[in-house]
């Protein structure tokens, strides 16, 4: 199997943690078996073909290195520790991952090669088919007031967090406009050269996810 390595960043809190993990131990024919502390406090963060993976290291100063385990085992990645004093925060990225849902499982291991007990957690990667389905924010209506230009819009899809506009000035310089989820009414002070815009519609398909998604471009005439 080849492992491929990635570089943990270690964050030493400010403030130390009450909560202790110990050491499991169990008792087998050949004498005590013991295993290294468990990670703590898994989390996953969801990308655009990557996810981030984040846990604790609360206690055992003697982890060196931590394995991940996705596709049935099939695939993993081996994590380089560096203790500290205090509690320490490991934080992997995994690039160029499938689109799809994934169960990733999480061991420590203490300078002894001892194991610890797995952590498991569930996580999901986006990429071009969840993209694909992404719909624009509808507009109600387009209205020229004068030299401006009024645009009202119909309620956003619930992930959707904003809308940017493409047009051109007078001048032909290519202006970007950025509009918030929670707004009804955007007033332009120009009107676009050719009577043209070109919008699309930004998503985060969860509150924690590390990257934006945007649906297709869609031109407004007016």
């Amino acid at each position: 199997m080849k492992w491929i390595t990635y570089i943990a960043i270690l964050l030493v809190t400010a403030v130390a943690c009450n909560k202790t993990d110990e050491d499991y131990r169990d008792f087998a024919p050949g004498g005590e078996i013991v295993y290294a502390g468990k990670p703590d406090s898994l989390k996953v963060f969801p990308g655009k073909k990557r996810i981030q993976l984040r846990w604790l290291l609360t206690s055992d100063a003697s982890i060196t290195t931590s394995r991940i385990y996705w596709n049935r085992g099939r695939d993993s990645a081996e994590v380089f520790i560096k203790r500290t004093a205090g509690v320490d925060t490991v934080t992997v990225m995994l690039d160029n991952m499938a689109e799809g849902p994934y169960t990733f499982t999480v061991y420590n291991y203490n300078n002894l090669k001892n194991r610890s007990i797995k952590t498991e957690i569930n996580g999901d990667v986006y990429g071009a088919f969840y993209e694909s389905t992404l719909l624009n924010r509808l507009l109600k209506t387009k209205t020229k007031v004068g030299t401006t230009l009024k645009l009202d819009w119909q309620d956003a899809d619930p992930r959707a967090i904003g809308v940017e506009l493409f047009y051109k000035d007078l001048d032909g310089a290519d202006k970007t406009w950025y509009v918030p989820v929670a707004e009804k009414t955007t007033i332009l002070d120009i009107i676009p050269l050719n009577n043209t815009l070109d919008y699309h519609t930004l998503y985060k398909p969860q509150a924690v996810a590390i990257d934006t998604f945007r649906s297709a471009k869609v031109t407004v005439n007016f």
